[in-house]
């Protein structure tokens, strides 16, 4: 070719065409063949998403919920764990160990009517954890929600059938009985997983 410069020579080893020493990726010497560089960028690829999607470390206090295409499958324990890589399983890592407390009033006062017909302020806490890891993930869509709502109505009908004298002197520890007791068995109807 007539003109043909070293910027016309660098071009045509770039797009692989042309000897010169090498015959590399692009041509360029020390470089491995294009198709050669694509597969180890690939495997690379496939072997870094097995890595982040199918190797699980579960902490002591927590327990992994596998899914198998968007279904329960079965329940994870503490250590490294294996699964299918996602999509095909997927883990959703709950702890279990952790106690949750739900205070009332979350502000302001928390006024309820007693048998008696005298109106009490109070102020109480729920505490409670998870029993079942794959209930808690998948039979209540907002579980903290529930166990406030549960635990706020249980203890206004609880409160409803006791006296003033009861809920400020020494009945606490029969309401608070009653109302654990009532808070747990609705839980339970929902299978919520949830222990108070």
């Amino acid at each position: 070719r007539v003109g043909a410069g070293p910027l016309d020579e660098l071009l045509r080893r770039a797009r692989g065409g042309g000897g010169g020493n090498g015959g590399g990726f692009g041509g360029l010497p020390g470089m491995p063949n294009g198709n050669r560089m694509w597969l180890l960028i690939v495997a690379a690829l496939v072997v870094i998403w097995l890595g982040f999607t199918s190797i699980h470390a579960i902490g002591p206090r927590e327990r992994g919920v596998v899914t198998l295409v968007g279904r329960y499958a079965y329940t994870l324990g503490p250590g490294i764990q294996f699964t299918l890589p996602e999509p095909f399983q997927s883990v959703q890592t709950i702890n279990v160990g952790n106690i949750r407390t739900e205070n009332f009033p979350a502000s302001g006062e928390n006024l309820m009517l007693t048998g008696d017909q005298n109106i009490v302020d109070l102020a109480y806490s729920v505490r409670w954890d998870i029993r079942s890891a794959p209930d808690f993930a998948f039979q209540l869509d907002n579980p903290q929600e529930t166990v406030r709502a549960t635990s706020e109505s249980a203890m206004r009908a609880v409160i409803a059938n006791t006296t003033l004298n009861e809920a400020i002197g020494d009945g606490r520890a029969k309401i608070e009985a009653q109302v654990q007791t009532a808070i747990q068995q609705v839980l339970d109807e929902y299978h919520s997983g949830i222990r108070i």
